[in-house]
């Protein structure tokens, strides 16, 4: 992307990053209950805090497992117990030479692999938080998951009922639609490769922060309304410096095509960023001036 950045303003920015970091922090450690159900897989570590529990009810009817919530609002249940009351004869295992766990239907293949951001479906990536990231987690040997996502993956769909405080999970035999057929070849095309071209060697959360700034774009009415019109805009000038310099046509990593699928399939790391930037390389202060901060990730900061 076109750089704008003035060094003079950098310890600001930079304080209030670091202040927003400790909180996101504090907030990625409240992520991991507890366990409840028997183990399948060795477990190690100590066992976080937690937050506390929401009762959960499947197609009107309570459920045995109550829901472990944490700060931000995430639910999450054992994937093994969600698996068996939502699906019709699930072959649930854990396949210990790639440390993940394993769900099987006729229509389902499902992978959760503890620390990941993400779980995968048919094909598809699914983020299990839209802003900073939840974890699939792993306590004393039973795999947790974030409940909206795993039940999005299993074709139901989940609610919480405020009066009731609870979550409410409408069970469905309806299949997530696979990846095959989901992901449009072009849009996945320029989306891994404008986030390879300028975060490439960042982290997927970085990468999935410049994905989320052009996605942003599309919804905006002061960008064109598709990934390549956004990637390729000069109303304005260069809008992203790959397409100048040619990087954009660099074959993309493994990653950034995760994340382009992620950002595709709804990962948000943010609604309100629409710029980013590198200050160590920047030029021109414009956005600085004219745009407020909102984070940094990596060697980016991120802009409204």
């Amino acid at each position: 992307m076109v750089i704008y950045m003035k060094h003079t303003m950098k310890h600001t920015i930079k304080h209030t990053i670091r202040r927003r970091f400790f909180t996101v922090l504090l907030t990625l450690l409240l992520l991991i209950p507890a366990a409840a159900l028997p183990a399948y897989a060795a477990a190690g570590g100590s066992s976080p805090p937690k937050y506390g529990t929401v009762p959960v009810y499947i197609n009107g009817a309570r459920f045995s497992h109550d829901a472990y919530i944490i700060e931000n609002g995430v639910t999450y249940l054992p994937l093994r117990a969600l698996a068996e009351a939502l699906l019709t004869n699930p072959k649930i295992r854990w396949d210990s030479a790639r440390s993940r766990a394993e769900v099987r239907t006729a229509s389902l293949t499902l992978t959760a692999e503890p620390g990941s951001i993400y779980i995968t479906a048919n094909g598809r990536y699914l983020a299990l938080s839209g802003l900073w990231p939840a974890q699939t987690t792993l306590e004393n040997g039973v795999t947790y998951v974030p409940v909206r996502t795993a039940v999005r993956a299993m074709g139901g769909e989940v609610s919480w009922n405020a009066a009731g405080r609870c979550v409410e999970i409408t069970a469905n035999a309806a299949p997530l639609v696979h990846g095959d057929r989901f992901y449009d070849a072009g849009t996945l095309y320029w989306l891994s490769r404008i986030i390879y071209a300028e975060a490439g060697d960042q982290s997927l959360r970085g990468q999935l922060a410049v994905g989320a700034v052009v996605m942003n774009r599309v919804r905006s009415d002061s960008f064109p309304n598709t990934v390549y019109g956004v990637i390729f805009d000069r109303k304005w000038g260069v809008q992203f410096t790959p397409t100048a310099n040619g990087a954009i046509y660099k074959t993309p990593s493994a990653q950034s095509i995760i994340a382009a699928k992620l950002v595709m399939d709804g990962c948000r790391i943010s609604e309100q960023a629409m710029y980013f930037l590198d200050p160590t390389l920047a030029t021109n202060d414009w956005i600085v001036h004219n745009r407020p901060a909102l984070f940094s990730i990596g060697c980016h900061d991120f802009y409204s």
